[in-house]
């Protein structure tokens, strides 16, 4: 899927230039294997086939968010451009 936008300045990197500075390091594999199911995947209700990374949808303020669990705390999140079918606002945070 078309990638539109990306938020955390070391997940952005390691995306376009394969640097991993910015990322934890235990956690780099992880985050790739996520990065690349996004990139790859053709439709967002796909998302919900990686029941590893726990993925939900969120909701009230967040609504039309997606997440996806990385370690305790931290997650992937985005949202989906439906007319576009594009993601963005990809982020690496601890939203809780």
């Amino acid at each position: 899927m078309e990638i539109r936008s990306i938020r955390h300045k070391g997940l952005r990197s390691f995306v376009q230039n394969n640097n991993r500075k910015g990322l934890p390091q235990n956690y780099v594999a992880k985050i790739a294997d996520i990065m690349t199911f996004l990139i790859v995947m053709e439709n967002i209700e796909e998302i919900f086939d990686l029941k590893k990374y726990k993925p939900h949808r969120l909701s009230g303020r967040r609504d039309n968010t997606y997440s996806l669990h990385v370690t305790a705390n931290w997650r992937i999140t985005f949202k989906h451009d439906v007319d576009e079918n594009e993601l963005y606002d990809i982020d690496y945070e601890d939203y809780h």
